[in-house]
Order: structure tokens, then C-alpha cells, then sequence
């Protein structure tokens, strides 16, 4: 029977045929019922890129408002600009400690601040094998290092006067606050990116610190009087716009490759490699009792050390103990030289607030990554927290007077000479550093680290000497302290030799 003939008698009748149109529309509908999920994928993609490009009007047409009105010295902006910078001057110059303190919290949106938390943020990515979010990072920080310089050079608007100086003024232009530019940037693409890693719950709490903390530095800016209100305004602007553009290319490039969009943050989906401790690994080995014999070996430490120091500035001190550490402070006296002396400075600086500040939180963050666990994170802030702690008891109960000869410091207490708080810092953050390495990964490039480490910590000892900041047993005294609680923090911790562990294998923000 041809395809044409017709079916007759009994046999069932065959389907009528159906035209090419309605063909296509079940097709179609066949095609809706089994791929509800891609159409709505698509729906909550689109609603994200109209949210993106939302934020960039919210933000480029405030910053152009903001860029003409201050070209043209529009009355009322220049009034409110002038009243506030006096006003805050006013209210913060007679108060030094509130001007320290807002100068720390200013430099959480500092340039070299926001550099250094990127860098970090996108090794901790790429360590977890994140890497196309580690581009994102990457991008958006390198565009925020290239739009801050040129969008101030608009202008060349000078910063405010006011009748107290408080701090000393950037040498770059006023308009816009680079400061608030980048705190935007930078916080608001961490919190992008740690959405999807957290609950409901958390991801509010998150957005809200981020918020919190832009608020904050955008205010440190006025208070200083280093910013006018607009400036600041128009660096959350301008920032708020690049940070939409590099969220919104972001999210297409993960369209293009056919990534599943969800409305958490970036639009990754949530997985193993974005938990920041995936580990089944307690941070305290024993819980409580962990905690408890830290501290008995931190008061052990406080102990001996003070033990140590009362002899020295007893007994010992009118011995040959004593006569050393005299005639090793003249002897240095006699080395001095400008060049030596810019030398010893940059190597004294390695043991000073910030660099240690900055090599905590690294190794802290880098070793989250690799580890996978929050033991190492721990074991790092305590090294230095603890270090920290020990070093103001044992000054405040030895109070031993600086070498009384001229010294090259300033601002430092008199009469706490022992132990050397930069050299047991030095030991306690670097010393850290060759715990980890030592314990979780394997090759002889980590005792070319490890013989650094002891060279810096050897330098920073003989540079507190040349300064004049210590006698030699001070220095070797904040040398013991950083060793022994070390020592007793890896063991209390279980710091020890582990395999390295497996990372994460995932397709969504993995490779690419």
C-alpha cells in the first residue's frame, strides 16, 4: 500500500496528516514542558542583566551629574561641600585618637589595601580551582587600578581646606574619592562572589558588613578632610557602575559557554569548591581542651620568658651578660652610616604593624584555600594574636629602659626594651609561614623558604640593635618567645605533616 492510498473496511482509520504548522507548534510545546528549567534559566538571566544594567545608570548618571555640577561650581553642592569639611574638622581635629582610628579604618579602601585584598581573593580562587571567577577578579580589579587615576585626572579638583590638618593630604586629585571608589569595588565583588557560598541567612549578614564597611570608609574620607561630599559620592557612583558592567559581562560570558544562571550572586552554582572550609577538619583538634592547653602553654611562655628577664635586668646585669649587651650597643654605634642606616629601616619595617598585618592575613587566607579547613587559619591568627599578648605582659612587667645612647626611632615607649616586640613578631608570622609549608607540602624549594625566614628574622634582630630600639637579649628574648609558643601552638594544634588534600572538581567557575 502506497503512502497516498486510503484505508478501507475494518481497518482503523489512519491519523489525518498534519500540516507543517502544527507540527511545529507541538514541537514546540514538547519542547516547553520538557525544558521549563532552560526557559526559566533564560527568565532569571535576563532579570539579572536588567538589574546590571540598572546599577550602571544608577551609577554613571550620578557620576556624570556629579562631574558637571562640580566643573560648573554649582552654589548649593559648593556650599554643602565647604560646611561639611569644616563642620567634621571641627568636630574630629581636637581628638588625635579619633583621628588615628579613622585613619586605620580609611585604609580599608586604600589603593594599596584594595590591590592586596584582589590579589589575595583571586589565588584563593584559582587555588580552588574557581578560575572563571578568578578572572572576574582579576578583571575588575585591574579596570578599578586604570579607572581610579583616569577619572580624577577629569577634573584635577583640589582637596578641601580646612582650618586644622589632620593628616597629610594624597598628592593626587580630589574628585573622585578613590577611597570610596575602590571600597565598592572591592567589597562588593567579594560579596558577589561569596553569595553563592553561604546560606539565606549569611548572604544577608554579608551584603549588609559590605554596605557597612563603604559607608565607613566613605565617611573616614570626610572626617579627615582629604574629601569633599561629592567627591565621595561620586566615587561610590563611578564605582557602583563598574562593578555592575564587570558583574553583568560576567554573567553573559557564563551564558555563552550554556553555564546554568541562578539569582545568587555571580550566578555560579553553589558547589564543594566555593565552601570556604569543604574539610571535615575541627579548627581545635580536642575542642575545649585544645583551647585550654593553648593557653597553658601561652602562660608557660609568659613565664619563662619573664623569668628570663628578671635575671637579666638583676642579677645578670652588672655581669658579663651585661657588659655584652652594653658594649654590642656601642659597637653598633660605630657601624652607623646614612646609607646603612636607610638599609636597616626598610629591613626593621618587615617586623612593623602593617607587614605583619599583611603576611597574617595572607598566609591565613592562602592556606584556607589549599587546606581547605579552618585549622591553619587558626593557627596563623593565634601565632600572632597570642605573640601579640605575651610581649605586652612580659614589657609591662620587666620595663626595661632602652640603650641610653642616641636611637633612630621615634614614638616608641621607653621602658619596654625587653623583649623585642618586632622580633618576636617577626618570628611568630614568618615562623607560621614555615610551619604550614613544612607541613603540607614536600620538596626542597620549602627550605629555601625556611632559610629566608631565618635570615629576615637574623636581619630584624641586628637592625633593632643598630636603631638603638634593644639591647641583644632583649632580641634574644623576643626570638624565644615567638619559638616557644610557636612550638606549643603547632602541637596543641596538630600542625603536622599531612597529605595534601584533594581539591574540588568542579565544571561551574573550574576550568574553563
Amino acid at each position: 500500500m502506497g503512502k497516498g492510498d486510503h484505508v478501507t473496511g475494518g481497518e482503523a482509520p489512519s491519523a489525518p496528516r498534519r500540516s507543517p504548522h502544527a507540527a511545529g507548534r507541538d514541537q514546540a510545546i514538547r519542547k516547553t514542558s520538557g525544558g521549563a528549567k532552560e526557559l526559566d534559566g533564560a527568565g532569571r538571566f535576563g532579570g539579572l542583566n536588567l538589574v546590571g544594567l540598572v546599577a550602571v545608570v544608577l551609577g554613571a548618571l550620578p557620576f556624570l551629574t556629579l562631574l558637571a555640577l562640580v566643573e560648573q561650581r554649582w552654589p548649593p553642592l559648593r556650599e554643602l561641600d565647604t560646611a561639611v569639611a569644616q563642620g567634621l574638622n571641627d568636630l574630629i581635629a581636637p581628638h588625635p585618637v579619633a583621628v588615628q582610628a579613622l585613619g586605620i579604618a580609611s585604609e580599608a579602601g586604600g589603593g594599596a589595601t584594595a590591590g592586596f585584598i584582589m590579589a589575595l581573593a583571586v589565588l584563593w580562587l584559582l587555588i580552588r580551582r574557581q578560575r572563571r571567577l578568578a578572572a572576574y577578579g582579576a578583571v575588575t580589579g585591574i579596570g578599578l587600578g586604570v579607572l581610579v587615576p583616569i577619572s580624577k585626572a577629569l577634573i584635577g579638583r583640589s582637596r578641601p581646606e580646612v582650618p586644622l590638618r589632620v593628616v597629610e593630604l594624597p598628592t593626587n586629585a580630589s574628585f573622585p574619592s578613590g577611597h570610596a571608589m575602590a571600597s565598592v569595588v572591592v567589597w562588593g565583588a567579594l560579596a558577589l562572589v561569596g553569595l553563592s557560598a553561604l546560606p539565606p541567612w549569611r548572604r544577608r549578614l554579608l551584603l549588609k558588613a559590605a554596605a557597612l564597611l563603604v559607608a565607613i570608609v566613605g565617611f573616614t574620607r570626610l572626617a579627615l578632610g582629604v574629601h569633599f561630599v561629592s567627591d565621595v559620592l561620586a566615587g561610590w557612583a563611578l564605582g557602583t557602575a563598574w562593578l555592575a558592567v564587570t558583574t553583568a559581562a560576567f554573567r553573559r560570558w557564563l551564558r555563552y559557554r550554556h553555564d546554568s544562571i541562578t539569582p545568587v550572586g555571580l550566578g555560579e552554582r553553589p558547589s564543594l569548591g566555593m565552601r570556604i572550609a569543604p574539610r571535615d577538619e575541627a579548627a581545635l583538634p580536642d575542642g575545649a581542651r585544645s583551647a585550654a592547653r593553648i593557653a597553658l602553654a601561652g602562660v608557660g611562655t609568659l613565664l619563662l620568658v619573664i623569668g628570663l628577664g628578671l635575671l637579666v635586668t638583676g642579677p645578670l646585669a652588672e655581669t658579663a651578660v651585661g657588659r655584652w649587651d652594653r658594649q654590642v650597643v656601642q659597637t653598633a654605634l660605630t657601624l652607623r652610616s646614612p646609607e646603612l642606616t636607610e638599609v636597616v629601616d626598610a629591613i626593621s619595617m618587615l617586623g612593623g604593624l602593617w607587614a605583619i598585618v599583611a603576611t597574617t592575613v595572607a598566609v591565613a587566607v592562602l592556606a584556607n584555600a589549599y587546606r581547605g579547613s579552618w585549622r591553619p587559619v587558626l593557627f596563623v591568627l593565634a601565632a600572632v594574636a597570642g605573640e601579640v599578648l605575651i610581649y605586652a605582659v612580659a614589657s609591662e612587667v620587666i620595663s626595661r629602659a632602652r640603650p641610653d645612647v642616641q636611637d633612630l626611632t621615634a614614638g616608641l615607649p621607653a621602658a619596654a626594651s625587653y623583649p623585642s616586640g618586632h622580633v618576636a613578631a617577626t618570628t611568630a608570622a614568618y615562623g607560621a609561614l614555615c610551619v604550614l609549608l613544612l607541613s603540607y607540602f614536600r620538596g626542597s624549594w620549602q627550605w629555601a623558604v625556611v632559610g629566608v625566614v631565618v635570615l629576615l628574622i637574623a636581619a630584624t634582630m641586628a637592625s633593632r640593635i643598630y636603631l638603638a630600639a634593644h639591647y641583644p637579649t632583649d632580641t634574644l628574648a623576643g626570638l624565644l618567645l615567638g619559638l616557644l609558643w610557636l612550638s606549643g601552638l603547632r602541637h596543641h594544634l596538630r600542625v603536622t605533616r599531612a597529605e595534601a588534600p584533594e581539591m574540588p572538581k568542579t565544571r561551574v567557575g573550574g576550568a574553563s
